[in-house]
């Protein structure tokens, strides 16, 4: 075990405290000055009043926790010198929480945290790091493991007893979990960025493999263990390199698993490392955060508000969620995140009545900016909001219509596979990166369907479906479908994406809805194409929320997957082949999204280019001419 007294100043990557205060109340004021109807956040009176401030000197302890079977678990403790037993935040991940000098990936809250006299611990996951045990992703054993942990730090003499956690992506999976485990000492989690099912959130979406994510996943999950090499060899901890060295020979990767085992139901056992299995047991407090764009675990997290989703399964007696536009790292330094995090442990695990429990369940940052993260208006909801299906019909001369097709059209048709348009790879919005989404594409790799201007500003949420009849000249094609906003100006914003593999299109009826598809992904249930015969199959359009103004037009695009969205990149299936739309009486294909009621006035739109993690660029095909007025 080692010891150490650090200075550490509290900024980070945090904004100054007179502007985060600022943004919290201009947060305040969007949701109560423009939604009367809602209720809106209540924080207390303020954490100055309430939290006695401790010295920013940080004694640092690491050593290793025995777990039941032998397994030794490397951890890295943090709290305020002069503080007296407290609270305890646990970060639990394979990357580095605990084997390297640094593990919170919260930096801003960290700081605040430690000098409001919590602990901060970082636990590695067995097989990674310093930690001893074999690395198998995502097993059972690894919430069991997390949970020993929990009540270890209980009654180490640093710790008061109060357990939360802490966290995104990885830790924030983890927390799922280790919280299905219910282990007493474990008050409340927050976790953010996360995914409900392996195989369709990110391991596979829409049955094709998503080879790009998974190598690198596996890449991502072996450096920071690395770095925190040095400091461990520094401080005479021969465990820790011997531990690190067997892990790597031991090492099961995700990238070939996974791979190896494209269904659902194969060897991998999707299922059973996927929260999904196990998050009906969790009884504790959830504060979550999910951004639309996220470039590496997505936004689909089970279906979000469909049957099966993050926060269907939680449900929002016990659970607050935070959702806006954006990237995977915007939780580094999101200031309204940052705020609620510290009420949210202030509540659960220090008991201060700070009116939490009135905090909106659901609250929708709206157009939140790449600049300073702040959003263009916030929406809440105590109940999970229900959109209501409307169908936009795939008509001839790339026209959306509200109207389905009366008689015969010609049906269109695209070669696969052509190079399609990328999406910003890395978690920055940045203009170089967003030429990526400028770059061309061949026509002849794609079709684009456009409304004509629309009538209203129409506000969508949640999951859409493209209800397509296809036919191909091979027995198996993979399918991408884009949406995005066309606005007056010309300019085309980036929305959202999906995916099928055709011979995965078998669905399971009782858990589709209009708006979400739900495929089996069965071994049993693949079917291939019948060349040339027209094949009806649904693709499921990853959640999302976006204003469409009025003036601006709805587009989708259909090509195939051969381009990166963010980190995904799919093995396409191999097999050339003239791909086909049909759109006539008989065989009508739609796009069903989801769109919900709000008669506000909202603030003008962002230019193009300000929105966090959606790129634009100059409209790729011209916008049919009159309006469209959505009959809802």
């Amino acid at each position: 075990m080692h010891q150490q007294g650090i200075d550490q100043g509290v900024g980070g990557a945090a904004l100054s405290g007179l502007r985060r205060g600022l943004f919290l109340l201009g947060v305040l004021c969007l949701v109560a000055c423009q939604d009367p109807p809602d209720s809106s956040p209540r924080l207390g009176a303020g954490l100055a009043a309430q939290a006695q401030e401790y010295s920013a000197r940080t004694v640092i302890e690491e050593g290793y926790l025995d777990l039941r079977d032998g397994t030794r678990l490397r951890y890295h403790l943090e709290r305020a010198e002069d503080a007296p037993p407290g609270p305890v935040v646990m970060q639990y991940d394979g990357y580095d929480a605990g084997t390297g000098d640094y593990f919170s990936n919260i930096p801003e809250v960290k700081a605040r945290l430690l000098r409001m006299g919590y602990a901060m611990l970082g636990v590695s996951v067995r097989g990674t790091g310093c930690s001893s045990g074999e690395f198998d992703l995502f097993v059972p054993q690894w919430a069991a493991d997390g949970a020993e942990a929990v009540a270890w730090a209980a009654v180490q003499p640093w710790s008061d007893g109060q357990i939360g956690m802490i966290g995104y992506s990885y830790p924030g999976i983890m927390q799922l979990f280790v919280a299905a485990e219910r282990p007493p000492q474990l008050r409340a989690i927050a976790p953010s960025n996360v995914i409900m099912d392996l195989y369709r959130d990110v391991g596979s979406p829409g049955g094709i493999p998503n080879a790009a994510f998974a190598g690198l996943f596996t890449v991502q999950q072996q450096a920071p263990g690395l770095g925190g090499m040095p400091p461990a060899l520094f401080r005479n901890d021969p465990e820790c390199a011997m531990n690190y060295l067997l892990n790597r020979l031991a090492y099961q990767s995700f990238a070939l698993d996974g791979q190896l085992s494209p269904y659902i139901d194969g060897p991998f056992g999707w299922h059973a490392r996927s929260p999904a299995a196990t998050a009906a047991r969790i009884d504790v407090p959830v504060l979550n955060v999910n951004y639309w764009q996220d470039e590496q675990t997505g936004s689909r997290i089970g279906g979000l508000l469909e049957p099966g989703g993050l926060l269907e399964v939680l449900g929002l007696e016990q659970s607050w969620s935070v959702m806006s536009n954006g990237n995977h790292d915007l939780t580094w330094s999101h200031p309204l995140h940052s705020e609620l995090l510290v009420e949210f442990f202030q509540r659960y695990l220090r008991g201060v009545d700070n009116g939490w429990e009135r905090t909106p369940r659901i609250q929708l940052l709206h157009e939140l900016s790449a600049a300073d993260l702040q959003p263009n208006w916030v929406t809440v909801h105590d109940q999970l909001p229900r959109p209501e299906p409307v169908s936009l019909f795939l008509r001839e001369s790339g026209r959306l219509s509200t109207e389905p097709p009366q008689n015969a059209e010609a049906p269109d048709g695209y070669v696969y596979p052509l190079p399609s348009t990328s999406t910003n790879p890395l978690p920055d919005s940045s203009a170089e990166l967003d030429q990526l989404w400028r770059l061309p594409a061949p026509d002849a790799g794609r079709l684009v369907w456009t409304t004509p201007a629309l009538a209203e500003d129409i506000q969508l949420l949640g999951s859409a479906s493209v209800d397509l009849w296809l036919s191909s000249s091979a027995d198996d094609t993979d399918v991408q479908v884009t949406l995005s906003e066309v606005r007056a100006d010309g300019q085309e914003v980036y929305v959202a994406r999906g995916w099928l593999r055709a011979s995965r299109r078998a669905l399971d009826d009782h858990r589709s809805t209009p708006t979400r598809p739900f495929h089996l992904f069965t071994e049993a249930s693949m079917q291939k194409l019948t060349p040339g015969e027209p094949t009806a199959l649904r693709v499921e359009v990853f959640p999302f929320a976006h204003r469409f103004r009025a003036g601006s037009a709805l587009r989708l695009i259909i090509d195939g997957p051969v381009a990166l969205t963010g980190d995904w990149g799919g093995s396409p299936s191999p097999t050339p082949a003239q791909n086909t739309i049909w759109h006539d009486r008989d065989r009508a294909s739609a796009l069903v999204i989801g769109v919900l009621e709000d008669p506000q006035p909202r603030p003008a739109m962002r230019a193009c280019g300000e929105l966090a993690n959606q790129a634009c660029r100059d409209s790729i095909a011209p916008v049919p001419a009159g309006q469209l007025l959505l009959a809802r």
